[in-house]
């Protein structure tokens, strides 16, 4: 370490816009972006000015902290900067000639450090062209870090890495039958739905109510608290069936709901317009793509003024995976008898199957082996394989947590921002996040626990007789050319059929219209094998790099 790394050294790249706030206190700076659940900026602020330089003390505040947020302190002899326990807030830093940068903003840093491809690092190149995110802290740039969940990094000039005030561990369960856990849970869904009404305040809430369980969690949840203001949306291909149970589910529960109609030409305009364009470059962290689905309805919710700035929206990120159902063959079944070096491999494999498979023509040793090295390494950091393979299946699950949940799903967050709207995220709070770090593999494997206190607990009375993301072939002219087509791709198997509905049929039939920035042409006539329309989203973004589809520098 060369230069000793103070306030002098630090450039926070933080300004009071899209939800940040600056606090001053004495000779010490507090920058505040989020909500904490029991108190608001200007006391943190003197909880801030208060903290020793002790590192242990600053991780023990920092663990007191509730809600989602990311922070930082200036004083004349350290700075801290932080991110809440899910990294829903990404903050990423550098250090170049002896000062260290911090933003979320990509963009920003790429001007101020006049960043290019030259500077591309290949791993995280290559991890974004086959996932969408980079792996661990990696960014897009040699050199440039992003916080992981959890952690803090402190300038002081003694250190300049980042550390973990707080690591979720779902690899350590509990000795705990699944029964034995349904009144705990029961009582945790109270807890988590009060504290989503005591943060409100009496605000607007506004759900994207989809057919499945989460966000129908939440819904169903805020009425049997008696909240009042609540309104509900769903959006997509008309007569899709995430729009026919929602609406079901609205009616029964009392909300006022609204569909909004996605289509093909409407979602081409408005990913082409210079405000879509400004949304994609204030959610660039470097670490990935933009979560496309949202904007479209959310704005016209804006226009037709039924969301406006009080509003908190509410969606149901992730219950679907922090209450198991990620958890995927061969995991399911622990290795008992199996050695360290082939636990490992079930879960790197388990890993590369499900999430790094964009392009079926990069599914080859030359792209995978770096992603695989790259995801031990991350699971070394975290601690490596536990001690019995029965928490083998919370490896897999923590390495999708800071990867894929942290950076693409939890990032969804930033749509709104962008949109001047308030958020919380209920299925992210820390005691949701300890309870199902703990569970059992055997309350996990299926949603077991979490489905059967949802049902028993029966909350609007929606959850007994009302199905759970019911299959609908929509718009309906391709229903019996799809079925057609199908029948006569029987004879080649199941493989083939999957191969040619998402090249040729699934451009109409994606419930959202998530191919509509490309033509039917192109995506029709490509052969590289796309597993769904991110992979378009992924090559656009390198694209706009100076990076190839592969991750690769395009020529100069």
């Amino acid at each position: 370490m060369t230069a000793a790394l103070a306030k002098t050294s630090a450039r926070l790249m933080f300004d009071e816009s899209y939800g940040w706030a600056r606090f001053a206190n004495g000779g010490v700076t507090f920058w505040f972006k989020g909500y904490e659940q029991s108190r608001h900026g200007a006391a943190l602020a003197r909880e801030a000015a208060a903290l020793p330089s002790d590192r242990r003390k600053i991780e023990a505040w920092l663990r007191t902290l509730d809600g989602s947020f990311a922070l930082a302190v200036e004083t004349l002899a350290w700075t801290l900067v932080a991110t809440d326990r899910v990294g829903s807030m990404p903050l990423i830093w550098t250090r170049r000639d002896g000062r260290v940068y911090v933003t979320q903003d990509g963009r920003a840093l790429e001007r101020e450090l006049s960043l290019g491809p030259s500077d591309i690092d290949p791993a995280g190149a290559g991890s974004i062209a086959l996932a969408g995110y980079t792996i661990g802290a990696d960014t897009l740039y040699q050199g440039v870090h992003r916080l992981l969940p959890g952690q803090y990094l402190m300038l002081d000039g003694k250190q300049d890495a980042a550390a973990a005030y707080h690591q979720w561990r779902p690899w350590q369960p509990a000795d705990a039958e699944p029964d034995e856990l349904v009144e705990q849970l029961s009582r945790l869904h109270e807890r988590i739905i009060d504290k989503l009404v005591k943060s409100a305040g009496g605000r607007p809430i506004l759900v994207p109510l989809s057919a499945g369980l989460d966000s129908r969690m939440i819904l169903s949840g805020l009425v049997a608290a008696g909240y009042r203001k609540l309104r509900a949306f769903t959006y997509g291909l008309p007569g899709n069936r995430e729009a026919l149970l929602a609406k079901r589910i609205a009616e029964r529960l009392g909300v006022d709901w609204s569909f909004h109609a996605y289509s093909q030409a409407a979602l081409r305009g408005a990913v082409a317009s210079a405000a879509h364009q400004s949304y994609e470059a204030y959610a660039d962290s470097l670490t990935g793509i933009h979560f496309p689905q949202d904007y479209f309805a959310l704005t016209a919710l804006i226009e037709d003024r039924s969301a406006g700035p009080d509003t908190i929206v509410v969606n149901g990120q992730t219950g679907d995976f922090i209450t198991g159902n990620h958890i995927l063959p061969p995991l399911t079944e622990p290795a008992l008898d199996a050695t360290p070096a082939s636990r490992m491999d079930r879960i790197l494999e388990t890993a590369l199957n499900k999430h790094f498979k964009m392009w079926r023509a990069l599914q080859t040793a030359e792209f995978l082996d770096p992603i695989r090295r790259r995801l031990r390494q991350d699971v070394a950091v975290a601690g490596g394989l536990p001690a019995s393979a029965l928490g083998d299946h919370g490896v897999y699950e923590y390495s999708e947590f800071v990867n894929r949940q942290s950076k693409y799903v939890i990032h969804g967050q930033r749509c709104y921002e962008f949109l001047g709207l308030d958020w919380r995220l209920p299925l992210w709070d820390r005691d949701y996040l300890d309870f199902w770090g703990a569970a059992p593999l055997a309350a996990k494997r299926g949603q077991k626990l979490y489905r059967a206190v949802l049902e028993r607990d029966n909350w609007g009375g929606v959850w007994r007789d009302l199905p759970i993301n019911p299959l609908r072939v929509r718009p309906a002219w391709m229903v019996p050319i799809r079925l057609a087509l199908k029948v006569a791709h029987a004879p080649l198997g199941r493989a083939r059929w999957r191969k040619f509905e998402r090249r040729h049929l699934e451009y109409w039939t994606a419930p959202l219209c998530s191919y509509a920035p490309w033509s039917y042409r192109r995506i029709a006539r490509d052969r590289r094998g796309h597993a769904n329309a991110l992979a378009w989203y992924c090559e656009a973004y390198l694209n706009a790099k100076g990076v190839a589809w592969d991750g690769r520098l395009l020529p100069s």
